[in-house]
């Protein structure tokens, strides 16, 4: 059985494709179109499930969309109503794109797709719910997805138990966690539903001190995490601006983007921060008392605030908490397809998914025949084990490392198939990083660990601990922020990946690094330049590797240099 799913039309446009209940291959739109975070219908991303594993549309069973779109525009009709005359300029904007294109997802899919089968239509959150329980390998758990808003909850509590998913309590448009976040980036000069998390990053340059005037002005929250906005100080129910004028009387002018940030900015990244922290910890502990249940999930966008998620285990009872990589609505199409397979058409498949190397690979000789054409210096290592042993000891000699190799991932995070790496004993390296990838000198950089070592290095809930995704941070232990001082952030965390035998060679690249330098761990960022997706093809590495100071660029069996 073949399932395709699909997610698209607001950001991270997706599709995957599910065999029997097992993800075959899943692609974001992005990485085809160079257009980050694109939200367009993904012609090119089905084009490639299809095309990996060599079938045609009409060898696929069902279609799975990630959303209900007439539900989801009965609200923008009736959002349009309740802020009328306002939101006449956006709605006048927006009505064309929608009934062109947005409200007949299932007339694209059967006449310019050519799918002649049974299309489910699953709810926004629902997608968001199965995409983490359904791959977490419980038997049961509690669910928590949040995020911007889909259909029209923005919140949504869950059971899950085999093969159901059972809600227990939702939030509504426009009362939203998500959007309440993206206000706050607006006002701080970035770009919403693409720099949230720099803002985290910001949070910890700053003192919290606006969160009572947030808590008491802007959200009043009830002890079981439930919220409602104060909607004089919110603009985007019927404006392309998130904030109103209320909002800057409140805190006074707005960051200019790519202004500079001043005390007052960060400040607010850390009172915003704190309180998403008490909501998300009341709300936490709410979804337990109801379910009884230790083990958690969560999906949606919020649920990417890593600083967040590492103090779960700190200040709820969970004691095993799940979130799929790619939580937002990339992921929701495989959530969407996941659901249908187990919950309507009553299959079974349990397990947890180890590894999001989903999407295009390519051969050596595609490889040669790139470099060829560059004039670039390169060297072929037949025997793996020799160009891990080249590449460990560039790294101990602080040369930065682009990192080329087997699938690509799905998700926002590169997890050692797609990523520029470096030593994270050197100090000075987190500022060559970010000047390679052009990126504001506060943002911090991920560390990959391998995962028995993990708590020699940071306070992890237990020793063992598995954070395949990168959706944590933690504290680092004292006495070893020296060894990895490059990717200690501002507040002593830092976001973690742990590294075992699943990843493949980037794991054996870790382990040889940590037998020549005593660090097991090294600083990994995804291979792309600001604001440019992730890298897709041998030809985009190639040229960032040579626009930028990247010392050596490792792809497939190649090691190049300048």
């Amino acid at each position: 059985m073949y399932i395709l799913g699909i997610s698209a039309f607001y950001h991270d446009s997706a599709a995957c494709l599910l065999k029997d209940g097992k993800i075959l291959s899943a692609v974001e739109e992005e990485r085809f179109t160079r257009i980050k975070h694109d939200n367009s219908f993904p012609y090119n991303a089905i084009s490639f499930c299809l095309r990996a594993s060599s079938l045609e549309i009409g060898d696929i069973d069902y279609v799975s969309y990630y959303e209900k779109p007439l539900v989801k525009f009965e609200r923008i009709l009736e959002t349009f109503v309740q802020t009328y005359p306002f939101s006449v300029k956006p709605f006048i904007k927006g009505i064309p794109e929608w009934l062109s294109e947005k409200i007949k997802v299932g007339e694209i899919i059967k006449k310019k797709i050519g799918f002649g089968g049974e299309i489910f239509f699953v709810p926004h959150h629902l997608s968001h719910a199965a995409s983490s329980f359904f791959t977490s390998g419980f038997d049961e758990a509690a669910v928590l997805t949040i995020d911007g808003v889909g259909d029209r909850p923005t919140t949504g509590l869950w059971g899950g138990s085999d093969k159901t998913i059972e809600n227990l309590s939702v939030i509504n448009f426009p009362h939203s966690l998500g959007l309440f976040y993206s206000t706050f980036t607006s006002f701080l000069g970035f770009r919403v539903n693409n720099d949230e998390y720099k803002v985290m990053g910001l949070a910890a340059y700053g003192r919290p001190i606006y969160s009572n005037l947030i808590n008491n002005e802007i959200i009043k929250v009830k002890n079981d995490g439930s919220f409602k906005l104060n909607l004089k100080y919110f603009a985007y129910p019927y404006s392309p601006s998130m904030y109103s004028r209320n909002f800057i009387k409140l805190f006074g002018r707005p960051r200019i983007q790519n202004g500079k940030i001043k005390e007052r900015d960060r400040n607010l990244a850390a009172s915003l921060q704190k309180v998403i922290e008490e909501i998300y910890f009341k709300m936490l502990n709410h979804l337990y008392d109801v379910t009884k249940s230790k083990n958690l999930c969560i999906g949606g966008g919020v649920a990417l605030n890593s600083l967040a998620n590492g103090k779960i285990y700190k200040y709820t009872p969970f004691t095993s908490v799940y979130i799929f990589g790619p939580a937002g609505d990339n992921g929701a199409a495989i959530g969407a397809a996941l659901y249908t397979y187990r919950s309507i058409l009553n299959n079974s498949r349990k397990g947890r998914i180890k590894s999001l190397a989903l999407g295009s690979s390519y051969t050596d000789r595609e490889i040669l025949k790139v470099l060829n054409t560059k004039g670039l210096s390169f060297k072929k290592f037949k025997d793996k084990k020799d160009l891990i042993n080249k590449t460990a000891r560039l790294l101990t000699k602080d040369k930065i490392i682009g990192w080329f190799q087997g699938r690509r991932e799905f998700g926002p995070r590169a997890l050692g198939n797609r990523s520029i790496l470096a030593n994270p004993r050197e100090p000075g390296m987190k500022d060559k990083v970010n000047l390679i990838k052009k990126r504001e000198k506060f943002r911090p950089f991920a560390g990959s660990v391998i995962q028995d070592k993990v708590h020699e290095l940071f306070s992890v809930p237990e020793k063992k601990h598995s954070s395949p995704f990168m959706n944590f941070c933690f504290k680092v232990k004292k006495d070893r922020e020296r060894l990895i001082s490059a990717i200690v952030h501002k507040d002593k965390t830092c976001r973690i990946q742990t590294v075992n035998k699943d990843n493949g060679i980037y794991y054996y690249l870790i382990r040889k690094f940590y037998e020549l330098s005593g660090c097991p761990c090294i600083l990994n960022t995804s291979f792309n330049l600001n604001n440019e997706p992730i890298v897709e093809t041998p030809t985009q590495a190639i040229n960032d590797f040579e626009s930028t100071s990247i010392d050596f660029l490792v792809i497939g069996g190649y090691l190049v240099w300048k």
